[in-house]
């Protein structure tokens, strides 16, 4: 079955604490998300001049994962927010799942799964604002795991 595009509404980020290159076993899912920025790659430009030819050419040298910024309305409180900061202040790898799904029921979608830093912390809001605490998530090398989500059967067929 082809899936229809995403809406940004119906995705989920989980904390794991493993840091190597074995998914995690203990994923837990971060509460309160405010925003979170896109995950993906980007590669290295390399500027290649040639004498006698007016125009340059471009290269693609190393890929790397620019950082991602999860903001979530801030908990003080709550386990999964202090998890995230304690790896911050520890200097700790984890891992981070980033589920994207096609709807509220959560079935079906795709997911990606980073080793990464808890690079900084910031907090912030206003008087007419909730709180917010956003953690910059710096990826260590490349994605450890990518695939589709489908639905599970249906016990008894």
């Amino acid at each position: 079955m082809a899936m229809d595009i995403f809406s940004g509404a119906n995705l989920t980020v989980e904390v794991g604490s493993s840091a190597g290159k074995t998914v995690a076993t203990d994923f837990v899912e971060v509460p309160e998300v405010n925003t979170f920025s896109t995950s993906g790659f980007e590669s290295t430009v390399i500027s290649v001049k040639t004498f006698n030819n007016a125009y340059g050419r471009k290269l693609l040298g190393t890929k790397s994962i620019p950082d991602i910024s999860l903001a979530v309305n801030y908990l003080p409180d709550n386990a999964v927010h202090q998890k995230l900061e304690q790896l911050a202040d520890d200097q700790k790898r984890c891992q981070v799942k980033l589920s994207y799904f096609t709807d509220a029921t959560k079935k079906e979608g795709f997911f990606v799964i980073y080793t990464c830093f808890v690079s900084s912390t910031t907090i912030g809001g206003d008087k007419d604002e909730v709180v917010t605490k956003t953690f910059t998530l710096a990826v260590d090398g490349e994605a450890i795991d990518s695939g589709l989500i489908t639905p599970k059967p249906e016990s008894g067929e």
